[in-house]
């Protein structure tokens, strides 16, 4: 397994990224109340080590962590995308937990085209046989 996390300025960890070799994907987990500017940080990261460990997949689990993130969108449809199918990307499972608007920010994206399959899910467990689904599919 290869893993990183990020911390703020205070030294708490924001996020933790890591690629598990049995999986097909990289599994981002947040943490904490998150600001659009760490988001932003963690996000441009992870891209590069999508690259780096060759995979075309995100598990991205928000469950632990909160906050209103409307204003993340546009920097994600108006550059990250560009920047993430270039690395590979295929698709993001996003895992939401029960804050609302963390919900209707991410089904905002999956009505955008993006360049890759954007989809969110109330359980983790919904959201690793999806990819996994998306991962053996396009094996073949």
């Amino acid at each position: 397994m290869t893993a990183f996390e990020l911390t703020d300025s205070s030294g708490n960890t924001f996020a933790l990224v890591k690629k598990e070799d049995d999986k097909p994907w990289i599994h981002v987990q947040w943490f904490g109340t998150l600001k659009v500017e760490e988001l932003k940080r963690i996000m441009t990261k992870y891209v590069h080590f999508l690259r780096e460990v060759n995979c075309r997949y995100v598990l991205s689990d928000r469950r632990q962590s909160k906050g209103n993130l409307f204003e993340l969108n546009p920097f994600i449809e108006n550059k990250w995308a560009s920047i993430a199918v270039e690395a590979g990307l295929r698709c993001v499972a996003n895992v939401t937990g029960p804050e609302t608007t963390a919900h209707f920010t991410t089904r905002d994206l999956e009505s955008r085209i993006l360049g890759f399959e954007f989809r969110s899910f109330d359980s983790m467990e919904a959201a690793e046989e999806w990819l996994m689904e998306r991962a053996t599919h396009a094996e073949h």
